[in-house]
């Protein structure tokens, strides 16, 4: 009879806590999310964010609300914004970037007790100075590395293997970023495993690209982007310009697939809004940012664009067209 007492009893702690832990996140008040985008195009990520909250069981309007800011890549304006968000004492702060996680940090260091900020993809958060473990980020500051500094080699090995044929490849890159120089001796290496060669090019100007573009068709065969806000916003029209000189082009994002690139290899917009959710809800579960580990991607998505290839009248190395999560065009398949 004890025993049956004693398992009846721990069966109560057991509902008792699962009760509580429900009441945490629902029932003791809404929660409020402030959300700082650097364009348009970012607030995908927001959308993947608010959907998989919906799916934790946050239900918008009743234990989440969300104030969401966006700046049109127009930096004295995010911080405007993020001074306003801060102002308003959102109790979590959520970032699309980079940028936005710089604005939100230094604004919230004038306060004594800065709220959590859980930024949706950046790259590299170690070398550009956002946090300073992966593992024990130590700061109010966590997120997700998007992996998009790591996968820059990557995406020149698979152009080199979709398209075999290339010889020399034209790396497009922002030279305002550290990005730009740090990442050559990984792209050097590759290079040489490849027995291909590649020229780095500069570019932060809108009115540059055509300029550029022409001058890469003279010696290059193909074009990779490198990953930036610039040419994050400017991939359609490098693109545009590439398919007029005849030079393929290979993208950072699936969606880059989308807007005229032959091929991309990295996470979508969406999906990391959407991981980066379970960490946010963490934070709203009484979780330190200080003790949430930096997350990487865990969606990577190679898309290929066999309209483009069409377009250009490029043959692809098949076997590379089968490896990739998706393809557009000619009854793509998934």
């Amino acid at each position: 009879m004890g025993r049956v007492i004693y398992f009846i009893y721990i069966l109560y702690l057991v509902g008792a806590g699962f009760y509580m832990s429900k009441v945490s996140i629902a029932d003791e008040k809404v929660v409020r999310i402030g959300v700082l985008s650097q364009n348009e195009d970012r607030l995908e990520k927001f959308e993947g964010l608010r959907d998989e909250l919906s799916n934790l069981n946050y239900q918008e309007g009743k234990d989440v609300v969300y104030e969401v800011m966006t700046a049109p890549n127009d930096y004295a304006e995010m911080d405007q914004l993020a001074e306003k968000l801060v102002s308003q004492k959102f109790d979590v702060l959520v970032a699309s970037g980079e940028g936005e996680t710089r604005s939100l940090s230094k604004t919230v260091a004038k306060l004594n007790n800065p709220p959590p900020i859980i930024f949706m993809g950046a790259l590299s958060p170690i070398a550009i100075g956002l946090v300073e473990s992966e593992a024990i980020p130590g700061t109010n500051v966590t997120g997700l590395n998007n992996y998009h500094y790591e996968l820059i080699a990557k995406r020149l090995d698979l152009l080199k293997r979709l398209i075999p044929h290339v010889e020399e490849v034209a790396v497009l890159g922002d030279g305002r970023t550290n990005l730009f120089q740090d990442s050559q001796p990984g792209l050097a290496q590759t290079a040489r495993e490849l027995n291909i060669s590649y020229k780095m090019y500069d570019i932060s100007m809108e009115q540059d690209i055509p300029r550029i573009v022409n001058e890469i068709s003279k010696t290059s065969q193909a074009l990779l982007i490198m990953p930036g806000l610039f040419l994050e916003t400017h991939t359609k029209a490098i693109a545009s310009y590439a398919l007029i000189k005849g030079l393929p082009v290979f993208g950072v994002y699936p969606s880059d697939a989308e807007k005229g690139c032959i091929a991309s290899y990295g996470t979508s917009y969406y999906n990391q809004g959407a991981q980066t959710a379970h960490m946010v809800h963490k934070i709203i579960m009484g979780y330190s940012p200080k003790s949430i580990p930096v997350e990487t991607a865990e969606k990577l998505s190679f898309t290929v664009n066999l309209e483009v290839a069409q377009k250009l009248g490029i043959s692809l190395e098949e076997a590379y067209i089968y490896f990739a999560d998706k393809v557009i065009g000619q009854g793509g398949y998934q």
